[in-house]
């Protein structure tokens, strides 16, 4: 029974062959059925002609079919991939299991802006080479878009999530291995996003490729090298009308800073302001930045918002010069794609002078997995020219990424923000306290100072000063403001520090 199923595949796989002998059979029927019906000559020319005519046009219809192939990495296409799909799932045994993945190149723009197109194109076939390695003689690979893949699984044992993850994982790792193209060195990365015939919505293969597409943009915002499932609860994100929405709001001047101050644990004076977005929505009110970070992250246009966060922050320093409010700095967040930017150093420096301001006025916030888990050279320049700028640098979520102590010495990092993580009940939890004192600790032996962010009341913002962190933001100082509260509130916080209750470091 198998030798004859893999003769039938044998023949699918070669259509021209099995028209060819469907059609030759045929021959002589039609011949004798025009004999035994007493045809005249032209019934008979017709019985013995047509055959001979749908065999021509039926083997060029398949052929031109078949020899469709991608230029660049000679796979099939999409179509030739839900057909395989589709035959693995009508000829399924209770044992063999089929799935679909869908990899992505992460960081294709990237690539796209540093090499040339040529480059672009053996990066993408050496790509394509390598997933194909890694699947075996009866899976299947096709070329889906610019920068995606599609890959049909067969016979996939129990249990198949696992295998498949683990394919994935192999897949991501040969992808991710460096390309030679010249004198050069260029590394990409790929994400997955998977489908199992169990969790499929329909049993066909286009409902396959389409939830494994799904769970693949679910992995891309989590990119790079993620790998995401298709279920019930994943739905594909409606990215393009989100995008077009937010990047409105954006220009019309809807998504701004808000501020949130940020005050010394020695003298209860404000040190600085954090740039906070926020989505002022017609309708739903403000929007806090999940509501459209995520998008905009999707669609790569953070660095838009950046800018924009960035100009309004630098304005309101100026504007609150101005009124005798005193802020000595403004912190901005800076992500992941900002500072993979080349020119990103040149057009800060641009807007701080643009505003007459010093450059010590501007602190730069960066999250600490961006300095734990990306080892790329264009981050690394950037944030070392920045700090050699005069611009201050701070480490935000400390304690989340597991920053080295070499990275941070590197990077020659002002300040590190301790995660609200390790803040939370730090008043009444002897272990928060000892947590906090060791990051404490380690500020003050590597001379850095230390921001407690969430402080949320005032028994946290107590025992941190005992502790010795030199600076405090969260509820229990200020909640995030917009620009034109702020004046008020600077004027009436300095004004009571005329007669200061002072929360100092408790002794050991």
């Amino acid at each position: 029974m198998r030798a004859s199923k893999n003769k039938f595949r044998s023949l699918i796989a070669e259509p021209d062959k099995l028209i060819k002998n469907a059609v030759l059979a045929s021959l002589p029927v039609f011949a004798l059925i025009a004999y035994r019906t007493e045809a005249n000559v032209v019934l008979l020319a017709i019985a013995l002609f047509l055959p001979i005519l749908l065999l021509i046009s039926g083997v060029g219809h398949v052929r031109n079919r078949k020899q469709w192939k991608d230029p660049d990495t000679g796979l099939n296409d999409e179509a030739s991939l839900i057909e395989g799909l589709d035959r693995e799932l009508s000829d399924q045994t209770g044992y063999r299991k089929t799935a679909c993945i869908a990899v992505s190149i992460d960081n294709f723009g990237e690539m796209a802006r540093d090499w040339d197109k040529s480059a672009c194109d053996f990066a993408i076939a050496q790509t394509a080479q390598r997933l194909a390695n890694i699947l075996r003689s009866g899976d299947d690979l096709a070329r889906l878009s610019q920068t995606s893949f599609g890959i049909m699984l067969c016979s996939i044992r129990a249990p198949e999530t696992s295998a498949v993850l683990t394919l994935c994982e192999r897949l991501e790792d040969a992808a991710s291995a460096p390309i030679q193209i010249d004198n050069g060195i260029l590394n990409l990365t790929v994400s997955c996003g998977f489908c199992i015939d169990a969790r499929s919505p329909e049993r066909s293969g286009r409902a396959m490729l389409q939830a494994a597409k799904a769970a693949l943009q679910e992995a891309e915002q989590n990119a790079p090298r993620a790998i995401r499932g298709f279920s019930a609860k994943t739905q594909a994100p409606m990215i393009n009308t989100q995008t077009n929405e937010v990047l409105e709001a954006m220009r019309e001047g809807q998504i701004q800073p808000w501020y949130q101050p940020q005050i010394s644990t020695d003298t209860g004076e404000i040190t600085g302001m954090e740039a906070l977005a926020r989505w002022e929505h017609p309708t739903k009110g403000t929007l806090p930045p999940k509501a459209f970070l995520s998008v905009l992250e999707a669609s790569h246009h953070l660095e838009e918002l950046g800018e924009n966060i960035l100009n309004h922050a630098l304005r309101a320093l100026v504007e609150w010069d101005r009124s005798g409010a005193i802020v000595p700095s403004i912190a901005v967040n800076f992500a992941t794609q900002e500072l993979r930017n080349p020119s990103l150093v040149e057009r800060i420096k641009w807007d701080v002078d643009r505003f007459e301001l010093d450059p010590q006025r501007l602190t730069v916030e960066i999250l600490e997995t961006v300095i734990s888990e990306h080892d790329d050279d264009i981050i690394t320049r950037n944030i070392r020219a920045l700090g050699s700028q005069g611009f201050r640098i701070d480490l935000d979520d400390f304690g989340t990424g597991h920053a080295s102590l070499s990275n941070i010495r590197r990077f020659a990092v002002d300040r590190i923000k301790i995660d609200r993580s390790f803040i939370a009940n730090a008043d009444s939890d002897p272990e928060q306290q000892r947590m906090i004192a060791a990051i404490v600790g380690l500020g003050e032996r590597l001379e850095i100072d230390t921001l407690a962010e969430g402080v949320e009341n005032i028994g946290e913002q107590s025992i941190l000063s005992q502790l010795g962190c030199t600076h405090l933001q969260g509820f229990a100082i200020a909640r995030p403001m917009p620009f034109e509260k702020t004046v008020d509130w600077i004027l009436q916080h300095q004004n009571s520090l005329s007669t200061p209750t002072i929360l100092g470091k408790r002794s050991s």
